[in-house]
This record gives structure tokens, sequence and C-alpha cells, in this order.
């Protein structure tokens, strides 16, 4: 039975990766087998390309990467970045001002491949321990300083965030939207931890270019490419996946997956990502399932 997609998007945390950050040796069969099939494989992930090395090596991946959750399109074989949506300068002002009102770190990410650095850490607010521990454990660059005046490519902000409690950021998430509107697209969720994947206490708020998510840059791909988007399959499972599993072709949700997924998804795994999950939804494609 011929294939009937041509480019499958897969989710790092809480998808390809078990709770431990690594890649199972089923899921990497499951990747070669897919790409033996003839699928473009793309990543789709929060991370940076920087901050995705080890499981971009573990699946010997030198293709396409969307990165800060849809802000960046880069090549892993290369490195380099191919689009950035960076967020316009009186936006990224807004926001930080009003989050650094609330006595936090606001942590600023750069198109590294301009700036030279991946962070900019503003304010004088104590750092929250998963934003300590995740720059400690992977190679990013941050740089730290005390107001806005202070950075040196103010053009080239791609996501604002803060790392905080979710009983902490979930009404100061209400307030910026009320303060900025449609200006940006906005998102809190549970933050991967030193001792958590999913479920954390610890979110993320993060603000983007309003433009911003990982279907938006798949569809920029495909457009470009001339690739009918009813051929992209599409597997994940935290907040930043839903619009792709909704408008994909076919919609993966892992069995793990957080509602909002769950309820766009076309189909739904048995098993989650410490389970091979993505491996079983590979082979429910491949095998004329759909």
């Amino acid at each position: 039975m011929p294939n009937q997609f041509d480019v499958l998007v897969v989710d790092l945390d809480g998808t390809l990766l078990a709770s431990n950050g690594t890649v199972s040796h089923r899921n990497r069969e499951a990747i070669d087998e897919a790409r033996a099939a003839g699928l473009t494989v793309i990543i789709a992930t929060g991370r940076v390309m920087v901050e995705s090395l080890e499981p971009l090596k573990a699946i010997a991946h030198e293709g396409l990467v969307i990165g800060a959750g849809g802000a960046l399109l880069s090549d892993a074989k290369t490195g380099q970045t191919l689009i950035s949506h960076t967020m316009p300068e009186d936006l990224v002002v807004d926001v930080t001002h009003a989050l650094l009102k609330h006595d936090h770190k606001v942590l600023i990410l750069k198109d590294s491949k301009v700036a030279g650095y991946d962070y900019l850490a503003v304010g004088d607010a104590e750092m929250d321990p998963a934003s300590i521990w995740w720059f400690e454990v992977l190679p990013v660059t941050v740089r730290f300083v005390m107001t806005l005046a202070e950075d040196p490519h103010p053009h080239e902000s791609v996501r604002v965030g803060v790392v905080a409690s979710e009983g902490e950021l979930a009404p100061l998430a209400d307030q910026l939207k009320q303060q900025v509107g449609d200006r940006c697209f906005m998102q809190h969720w549970a933050a991967v931890t030193e001792t958590a994947a999913r479920g954390s206490e610890t979110h993320l708020l993060e603000i983007f270019n309003p433009q911003v998510n990982k279907w938006t840059m798949v569809k920029d791909y495909c457009d470009r490419e001339g690739i009918d988007p009813t051929r992209v399959v599409a597997i994940g499972d935290g907040i930043n996946d839903e619009a792709i599993v909704r408008h994909a072709g076919l919609g993966i949700a892992m069995a793990n997956a957080d509602p909002p997924v769950l309820d766009a998804a076309d189909w739904v795994t048995s098993h989650d990502h410490n389970e091979d999950g993505v491996a079983e939804a590979i082979g429910y494609i491949l095998n004329g399932q759909r």
C-alpha cells in the first residue's frame, strides 16, 4: 500500500524522549523505518538547536528542526538558522517590563547565530532552580544584564519567558493577555525540570511573535516545497503541539498528552513516551492502518 504521507513531524520532550531525556532503541529504529519508507522527518520542539543536540545525535538527524515552539527553522546538519520569526522590539519591551515588575528573572531567547549567545537574562530577581539546572546541563550561552537598555541585540529576540510556579504564572498570564492582547502568542505550561519531564508544578510562561507556532512553520515549509499539508503527519503531547496535531493531515497524540492535544488528535497512542509511543505511532502509519 503506498504511503499517504510525505512528512513526519515529531516533538521531543514528552514524545520522542523518555522521562530521562533519552531516545529508546525502538524509537530510533522506528525513525529509521520512517525515513526508509520515504518520509521526510522534521523535529519540532520548544527547545532550540543547542538544547537539542543529544536527541538529534541519537536519531542521526541531519534534516530540519523547528525550534523555540515554531519561532526558528534550522538545518541540523549545518546548525544554520533558515527562518527566524523575531518579536517586535516594542512588544519585547512591554512584556519584559511587566514581568520585571512582578520580580521575575526574564529570559529572552535570541537567534544565537546572529546574537552570538542563546539567552539574555534580565533583572536582579533570583533565577528559578529549574532554569539554573537547565543552563548547567545544556551547552547554552547566557548573558546577564540588569536592564533591557543593556541588550546589544534588541531585534533578535524570538521568545520572552519566565519560569516560576503555576500559581504565580497563571494570574500573570491573564494580566499580560489584557495588556498586550493579540500583539503576541502566549502560553504557559509545565516545565521540564531535573526531577520531572511532565506534570511539574514549575511552569513556563512564553511569549512569541503572534504568528508563531509549530504548524505555521510547517505550513511555510510545505508552501515552499510544494507539499500538500494533508500529507503531513504530526506526533506530539504538549500545549505547543496542539496546533500541529490539529491541522496536520494526521495528528497523533501521545497517551500522555495534555487534554487539548488529545482533543485535537485524530488518533491517540496506547503507549506513552516512556513506552515507545513514537514507535507505536510510526507503526500505525507504515502498516497501512492509515
